[in-house]
C-alpha cells in the first residue's frame, strides 16, 4: 500500500494524485452540507405547513400522511443534530492532537 503525502505549500494545494484543490475540496464539503441543511429544513416546513392545514380542516390532508411528514421531518433532524455532534466531536480531538 502506498501512501502520498499532501503538499500544502499554498492555499490551492493539491494531493499527491493531483485531482483536487484543497478550496475545491473546502467548497465541495461546504456544499453538500448546505445541501443537506436545506433538505432538512425543507422538510420541517412542510410538516409544519401539513399540520396547519389538518388543524384549519382542510380536507385534502389526511392524518396518516402529516404523521408520516411529521416523523421523517423528526428523523431527519435527529441525523443532522448526531453528525453535527459527531463533527464537533472529531474537530475537538484533532484540536487535542500535539504536533
Amino acid at each position: 500500500m502506498n501512501i502520498n503525502p499532501i503538499n500544502f505549500n499554498s492555499s490551492t494545494a493539491t494531493t499527491a494524485a493531483g485531482n483536487q484543490t484543497v478550496a475545491k475540496a473546502q467548497n465541495g464539503f461546504a456544499g453538500a452540507l448546505k445541501n443537506a441543511l436545506g433538505t432538512v429544513n425543507t422538510s420541517q416546513q412542510t410538516a409544519n405547513q401539513m399540520v396547519t392545514e389538518l388543524a384549519n380542516g382542510n380536507s385534502n390532508v389526511d392524518l396518516h400522511n402529516v404523521m408520516i411528514a411529521m416523523q421523517k421531518a423528526d428523523v431527519m433532524l435527529k441525523t443532522t443534530v448526531q453528525v453535527r455532534d459527531r463533527v464537533i466531536e472529531a474537530y475537538q480531538e484533532v484540536m487535542r492532537m500535539q504536533v
